[in-house]
């Protein structure tokens, strides 16, 4: 193999996955306090991205700030945002990562869209500080 193939796929072995990125987000969230965290896996399910993260704020200042620390964050671990959607009204966000999007609502506005309705429960990944379903086992089953 040439030199530059092999660092290439040892670039893409030490690199976390974008599963991991979607759960750092999650987190991420979760440390300013966003409520009704969820992952959803999608990749089977639509063409536009691998994970979707939907997230709720009590305000429309706490949607801000959940938003723009994932912003941050993920521009931290290397992750720059191809847009950002939004942020000036902040009751509904989007940040599109490429192959992982987040939804970050003020929590009115989530139970008007309902947007996890779209998704199914086998799915969701990941609930609000819990594990739904294994990432490694998918059990048709959830």
């Amino acid at each position: 193999m040439e030199k530059a193939v092999v660092a290439q796929q040892a670039q893409q072995e030490n690199a976390p996955s974008t599963y991991d990125f979607a759960m750092e987000l999650a987190h991420w969230a979760e440390d300013k306090k966003a409520e009704n965290i969820f992952v959803y896996e999608v990749k089977d399910l639509c063409s536009y991205a691998d994970y979707v993260v939907i997230c709720s704020g009590n305000s429309d200042r706490h949607v801000s700030a959940i938003a723009e620390t994932l912003r941050e964050e993920g521009k931290h671990a290397g992750h720059m945002p191809l847009g950002v959607e939004g942020l000036h009204k902040a009751q509904w966000v989007l940040l599109d990562f490429g192959d992982v999007v987040v939804h970050v609502f003020y929590g009115p506005v989530r139970d008007y869209y309902d947007l996890d309705r779209l998704w199914p429960a086998k799915s969701k990944l990941w609930s609000g500080g819990e594990q739904v379903s294994s990432y490694d086992n998918e059990d048709d089953d959830l």
